[in-house]
This record gives structure tokens, C-alpha cells and sequence, in this order.
């Protein structure tokens, strides 16, 4: 048999924690656990969620952004079919091409209402 040190003569009873307090011991540790470890979830969970959001909130002002731009380059583009519009609407433009390109001419004399009813008002006038 081994020998016991002068020191530890009354180990077994030298322990302060009876069983019961062991028990109340782990529950009260392992409620703190429960609660710490339910605090830090929470925790995450809400820090999940910001940056799912400033993700969303980033990728919507990029869409945006994208739209704006797209827009002021239609802007643009109608700014010049208009001006291109009123360049094409010239009387000056309009003359030239209809006398050299398609050949016309101004006319010398120029008839208000059609013939037959010229004729008709020169019969009612006599």
C-alpha cells in the first residue's frame, strides 16, 4: 500500500463542495453559457443582417447610378436628333435640295384655288 504525506491526511474531507453544490454549480455555469453564447447569436445575427443590407442599399445606388447615366445619354441623344431635325427643316435647305438635287423649280405665278372654280367665279361676276 502507498504511503500518505503528512499533508494530506484529511484530503477527502478537505474538499469544501458537497454533490449538491456541484450540481447548482454546473447549472448556474451552464445557464451563463446558454445566455452568453444566446447573446454573441444574437449579436451576429444583427451584424448578418447590416451587411446584407448595405450590401442591397449599394447594389440599388449602383443601379441607379447605371440609370442616371443612361438617361443623361438619351438626353443627349434627343438634344441632337433635334438639332439635326431643325437642320434638316431649314426653308433654306428644303429649297436647295428641291432645286438641285430633285430638280424642281419656283413657280412664276401662283394660283390660289383650282381652275373650275376660277372659271365659275368669272360666270357669276358678269
Amino acid at each position: 500500500m502507498l504511503a500518505r504525506k503528512v499533508g494530506y491526511i484529511h484530503y477527502e474531507g478537505a474538499r469544501a463542495f458537497s454533490s449538491g453544490q456541484i450540481k447548482t454549480a454546473d447549472r448556474h455555469f451552464t445557464y451563463r453559457l446558454v445566455q452568453t453564447l444566446t447573446i454573441v447569436g444574437l449579436i451576429g445575427f444583427f451584424l448578418l443582417i447590416y451587411v446584407a443590407l448595405s450590401a442591397a442599399k449599394t447594389n440599388y445606388a449602383y443601379a441607379l447610378m447605371q440609370e442616371k447615366h443612361q438617361v443623361q445619354e438619351l438626353q443627349q441623344d434627343n438634344d441632337n436628333l433635334r438639332i439635326d431635325i431643325s437642320k434638316l427643316e431649314a426653308p433654306e435647305r428644303v429649297y436647295k435640295t428641291a432645286t438641285k438635287d430633285l430638280g424642281m423649280v419656283a413657280p412664276t405665278r401662283v394660283l390660289y384655288g383650282s381652275s373650275q372654280k376660277q372659271a365659275g367665279t368669272s360666270s357669276n361676276s358678269r
